[in-house]
């Protein structure tokens, strides 16, 4: 009797242990959303950062791949230490990669040199002039200056102006579009696609794949593949207006 017992129990144990296994996680689509914005913004695969957190071999790619469904706080913490965020943000919970403390956020405003950093409330705008023959063009310190507007929601956020056509008439030349590098970035949206060589360009996001991503103008030239060892962040572009 005592035996059948514990038998019982042991399979109820089992039983319940490969149902949290198999029951995918609420969070799981933002949670392997976040990971794939995480893992470009860091420039690493995911076996990388898996062996990084210690976590396997396989730890971030069973999760992208659906193989693994249901992944813990623990080892979710354990893979966003090294790719420089917050369990919560994997779960949705958060907005920005970091939670940073107010007493954090006032320490680096004191530490950095009052010039480094815009008025309260604006953020920096960089004016682009002509694009490299590839249609990619660096931010340059020297054209950054100081701008307000509505369209910023968060302190990581900046603007660049449209410095061609490519992409009318969604962007026109001319026209601001502010980056937010905290966001996600999802397939058919629109992102600043910046190289491992800190040069960016306003794209269309097609597809996102382990070895390469898809990227479009809306000139009607044809789509192009990046390998993903070129890309070093996807940033979202969250609005648009006229230079005033």
């Amino acid at each position: 009797m005592v035996i059948s017992r514990v038998r019982r129990g042991l399979k109820n144990m089992k039983s319940r242990a490969e149902e949290k296994r198999t029951k995918a996680h609420p969070a799981l689509d933002t949670i392997k959303a976040r990971m794939q914005e995480r893992l470009l913004a860091a420039g690493l695969s995911g076996r990388e950062a898996s062996v990084r957190a210690k976590l396997g071999l396989t730890y971030a790619n069973d999760i992208l791949s659906g193989r693994s469904l249901n992944p813990t706080r623990e080892t979710l913490a354990k893979l966003g230490a090294v790719l420089d965020t917050d369990a919560d943000y994997f779960f949705g919970k958060q907005n920005t990669p970091r939670n940073l403390p107010a007493s954090n956020l006032l320490q680096m405003r004191e530490t950095v040199a009052p010039d480094a950093l815009p008025p309260v409330g604006a953020i920096p705008l960089f004016q682009i002039g002509l694009t490299d023959p590839d249609g990619f063009f660096p931010l340059s310190a020297d054209r950054r200056t100081a701008w307000t507007s509505s369209l910023v929601s968060n302190r990581d956020a900046f603007a660049i102006t449209v410095p061609d056509d490519c992409m009318a008439p969604r962007y026109r030349i001319g026209e601001v579009v502010v980056v937010s590098p905290s966001k996600p970035v999802v397939h058919g949206g629109f992102a600043l696609v910046r190289q491992t060589d800190d040069r960016v360009a306003i794209r269309q996001i097609v597809t996102i794949s382990t070895d390469k991503i898809a990227v479009r103008c809306l000139n009607g030239e044809a789509d192009i593949d990046i390998p993903r060892s070129q890309v070093k962040a996807l940033e979202r572009i969250i609005g648009s207006c006229e230079l005033v």
